[in-house]
């Protein structure tokens, strides 16, 4: 006997169950292709809030700063040196699903790597980059405090490195310094590095570096080669000090030039008798240069919110940095003091914990301007 057809109402629920059941799959499809795009790496990486840590305080068991050499004194209170922790970046990749939540959030910043990082750079390029730049702001940060303080040091111009193959090599060596350029005597500041370039680009045969090695005078002459347009004889040159006194920093993990600020002030503390910063929490950042200038740095978004967090009363920026530290959540929790240079920082400082805060020069005031 043959089945009877499907009549009347059975025929509409039958048609109700499929287009139910592609409901359903649909939103499978859906939320699988959701997901799979949310765990899709993308070429972003953020910047967090990171460690806040007190220069004037031992770091598991060891100080920070350390000076030999010279008399210095006992530095006690609140300087608070501040970090960006970096999620992502080259050799780490983030999901969709990672940026979007820090897109959102009120003290995270997202940006594309490529901003930061050509695309062949690689994790050991940029570890090698952040530690160069943490060495160099600890020596360009004493080379400021010195100079704030008026004791002297000696800035010369030293060869970092001579390419293998070029007109330089077997000539010049790395670490030999730089004392004068075709007869004519340079000094130690990047300037110098600046008319020795000029002077092998303008050659018209050979150029004579008048070099130091070992504490020995020498000359030698080099012919200058053209490469990629310009005249170049094969060697990178850089900045360095010879300060009367020894200066270590215990900064391991920590890179980057953005401590330069706070590093001379912690410095300039345990060579002056008393405590600087008084009994005020005081964080703050800004590169320096030799000269004491304080430059802008990344990041200050995310400083400002460790700084609010840490509990820090007042907060020194660079002036440059002014607008985006006003907009940083937790600002309104800190005075914000605008620094341009080394001297200006230290004055504040000063100022700040003598109680003679009526006056200081302001982040709302700089941005305004």
């Amino acid at each position: 006997m043959s089945e009877p057809a499907v009549t009347g109402p059975e025929a509409p629920a039958r048609s109700r169950r499929k287009r139910s059941d592609g409901t359903i799959v649909s939103g499978i499809v859906t939320y699988l292709l959701v997901l799979v795009a949310a765990l899709v790496p993308v070429p972003y990486l953020i910047q967090m809030p990171g460690p806040v840590v007190n220069t004037l305080e031992p770091v598991e068991g060891d100080e920070l700063i350390t000076i030999t050499g010279t008399e210095t004194y006992e530095a006690e209170g609140t300087l608070d040196l501040l970090t960006v922790a970096v999620a992502g970046g080259p050799g780490r990749s983030l999901n969709a699903s990672q940026v979007l939540r820090s897109v959102v959030s009120a003290e995270d910043t997202v940006v594309p790597t490529e901003a930061y990082y050509p695309l062949t750079t690689t994790r050991e390029d940029v570890t090698g980059q952040n530690a160069a730049e943490m060495a160099s702001s600890q020596d360009t940060a004493t080379a400021a405090a010195l100079g704030e303080l008026g004791i002297d040091y000696r800035s010369v111009i030293t060869v970092a490195e001579v390419v293998p193959g070029s007109a330089a090599e077997g000539q010049v060596q790395p670490g030999d310094i730089i004392t004068a350029v075709d007869g004519a005597e340079i000094g130690g500041d990047e300037a110098a590095a600046q008319t020795v370039a000029d002077a092998v680009r303008s050659s018209e045969s050979t150029v004579v570096l008048g070099l130091e090695r070992a504490g020995e005078p020498l000359d030698v002459e080099v012919a200058p080669v053209e490469a990629h347009g310009q005249k170049m004889i094969g060697v990178t040159m850089t900045q360095a000090f010879d300060f009367p006194f020894d200066v270590t920093f215990n900064v391991e993990g920590i890179g980057g030039p953005s401590a330069g600020t706070i590093f001379a002030l912690a410095i300039i503390d345990e060579l002056t008798p008393g405590n600087l910063t008084g009994d005020r929490a005081i964080a703050g950042t800004g590169a320096i240069s030799p000269d004491g200038t304080v430059a802008p740095i990344g990041g200050a978004r995310q400083k400002v919110s460790a700084a609010a967090e840490s509990g820090a009363e007042f907060f020194l920026s660079p002036t440059d940095n002014c607008a985006e530290v006003l907009g940083a959540r937790g600002a309104d929790a800190l005075a914000v003091v605008a620094v341009g240079t080394l001297s200006e920082a230290h004055s504040a400082v000063q100022d700040i914990a003598a109680d003679r805060t009526g006056n200081l020069p302001s982040c709302q005031d700089a941005a305004a301007n």
